[in-house]
């Protein structure tokens, strides 16, 4: 799972090489996340380096391709993690330059690295958790089923964990909308899934990005949101705050994408993305102690002033759903070939 180069000095002790010049380099390049199905990594765009040699006191590494970013490694051998970026879904080539060093005499060496990057890492920014959709079934270690029709804002489906429903797969979430009449004699016609990390991951603060493709069927109504965490010990809807990252619906409109806060008083902006169903598109958050923000495709669409007067200031965990129908989905429902969610990565940044 790794690249391995060897660069030796041309010679032996007896061809009376010097010793103040480095030799017998050896750099392992071994990119994050390698897999069958990943040959070029999981996306983070990482790549561990293990470098040692002889006759050295530090090794210089630079990366031509992300601006001429410099690391160095004091000592004859060490470790170091680079990150690359590119445009999302890109695979490239990238070059690393090494040089190693004994005091003022070096030698130098490129090698270079193929590797995958969902999207760059955001400046000045550590990725602290996330879900990349990047196996075969959902890792119920973070996340949760709710089933059934849970009796809100008038929605038509009913929730399973059936894998036509919610699965993952070609490195997404999938969450998809069902004709399913009289689902196992519940009365419901309708099928879909919601999914929650509560008890499980909640966060307070940070930066959230979510890249996704909407359903363009009517009656759909998909959702990537989050609730504070104390819902679950006894504060009830909306004084436990309600944070709506991205939520589109027939009854606004299709590619009408809204972004809400809801606390016992609401607001809520909305921005025309054309393409929200047919294409992916990064919905945003940036979570503060003083504010909240909301951006899509690196656009900002508002922000708010957070204070400790409102519920912005807990932990919150996240909500996946599909619902059907409904306040924001309408009474006129017609489910066809476009009824499916599809996520490609959440993450959360510090």
């Amino acid at each position: 799972m790794f690249t391995a180069f060897s660069l030796f000095a041309c010679g032996t002790k007896n061809d009376n090489i010097s010793p103040a010049t480095p030799t017998d380099l050896v750099i392992n390049a071994q990119i994050v996340g390698v897999t069958d199905s990943t040959p070029n990594g999981d996306g983070s765009g990482k790549v561990n380096l293990t470098l040692s040699g002889k006759n050295v006191t530090s090794f210089i590494v630079t990366l031509p391709t992300e601006g001429n970013q410099s690391f160095s490694v004091n000592g004859s051998s060490g470790t170091l993690t680079c990150t690359f970026a590119s445009a999302p879904g890109t695979t490239a080539q990238y070059p690393i330059n090494i040089s190693a060093y004994c005091n003022s005499v070096n030698k130098d060496t490129t090698i270079s690295v193929t590797v995958y990057c969902k999207s760059a890492l955001p400046p000045g920014q550590d990725l602290v958790w996330s879900d990349e959709f990047d196996g075969t079934s959902l890792n119920t270690s973070i996340w949760n089923y709710e089933t059934g029709n849970l009796g809100v804002n008038n929605e038509q489906e009913y929730y399973t964990s059936d894998a036509a429903n919610v699965s993952v797969k070609d490195g997404c979430l999938q969450i998809t909308a069902l004709n399913s009449p009289n689902y196992n004699n519940s009365g419901w016609n309708y099928t879909s899934a919601r999914i929650t990390t509560a008890n499980k991951y909640s966060f307070k603060y940070g930066r959230v990005e979510m890249r996704a493709k909407l359903p363009g069927d009517q009656g759909t109504w998909p959702a990537l949101w989050m609730l504070g965490n104390n819902i679950n010990t006894g504060t009830n809807w909306p004084a436990c705050g309600e944070i709506d990252i991205m939520e589109m619906g027939t009854v606004t409109g299709l590619d009408n994408i809204l972004s809400s806060l809801h606390w016992g008083s609401d607001y809520s902006k909305s921005r025309v993305v054309e393409g929200s169903t047919t294409d992916f598109h990064l919905y945003q958050m940036d979570w503060r102690a003083d504010h909240i923000s909301f951006s899509i495709d690196n656009t900002l669409l508002y922000t708010w002033t957070n204070t400790s007067a409102m519920p912005f200031n807990q932990n919150f965990f996240f909500i996946f759903n599909v619902a059907v129908g409904g306040n924001m989905g309408g009474n006129s429902i017609n489910l066809g070939s476009s009824s499916t969610m599809y996520v490609d990565y959440v993450r959360v940044y510090n």
